[in-house]
């Protein structure tokens, strides 16, 4: 593998999106060396929380105007998924994460009720963005506001409580196309099916104990 270095970094674009670009080196294990632009848009942590609601086996997604999605096309220019959004300064993931599920469908939760889940970089090709991925539990008793998001933001939420087995169709059909919504709705399957997962596992023993034993069987022929 090549050396990577970095020779030199600036700030290209500053303003509500941060765009850096770095001249890189690159060492190959000959020795020869060459030299190229890479620009990355530098953004804060987010948090991304998939929120089922016990009391009613629901989902509760959250549905919005999402600009980049618009400038796609083809796909319309609202979007459904789970309730997410950057970490403040001074927030850990786990704050923001009870803060964004208050601000967006108006459940106040305590971390007891949180469960993490993963952290990923969801475009690492140019973003420097990681999201702290979280499940929350929560009962009709934990709802205390509307939700909504919050004003001055202009977020425009609509929120959807979906039955559990129709989020995962939503997920197939197509009809949830969020990167994020996808991974939770993953996570969620498993917890949901861990029963399944692990007669599976053991049923894949039992197969490849019996070729093991046929081969050795077909050996001593």
């Amino acid at each position: 593998m090549p050396k990577i270095e970095i020779v030199s970094e600036k700030r290209d674009y500053d303003k509500y999106l941060k765009i850096d670009e770095a001249i890189v080196k690159e060492t190959s294990e000959s020795g020869e060396e060459k030299t190229y632009n890479r620009y990355a848009l530098t953004r804060p942590a987010a948090v991304a929380v998939l929120v089922y609601n016990s009391s009613t086996d629901t989902i509760v997604l959250v549905e919005q105007h999402r600009y980049p999605v618009q400038v796609q096309g083809g796909f319309g220019d609202k979007i459904i998924e789970i309730p997410a959004g950057k970490i403040d300064d001074g927030e850990d993931p786990m704050t923001a994460a009870i803060r964004e599920v208050k601000e967006e469908v108006g459940y106040d939760i305590t971390k007891e009720k949180m469960l993490f889940f993963s952290e990923y970089f969801p475009s690492p090709g140019y973003s420097s963005e990681v999201v702290y991925l979280f499940a929350a539990h929560v009962s009709d008793e934990d709802k205390t506001s509307e939700g909504g998001g919050v004003d001055g933001e202009n977020e425009n939420i609509i929120i959807h409580n979906v039955l559990a087995p129709e989020f995962f169709n939503m997920i197939t059909s197509g009809k949830i196309i969020d990167g994020k919504t996808i991974m939770g709705a993953n996570y969620l399957w498993h917890l949901r099916n861990e029963h399944i997962i692990t007669l599976g596992k053991q049923y894949q023993e039992i197969l490849r104990n019996q070729e093991n034993i046929k081969k050795e069987d077909d050996g001593e022929q």
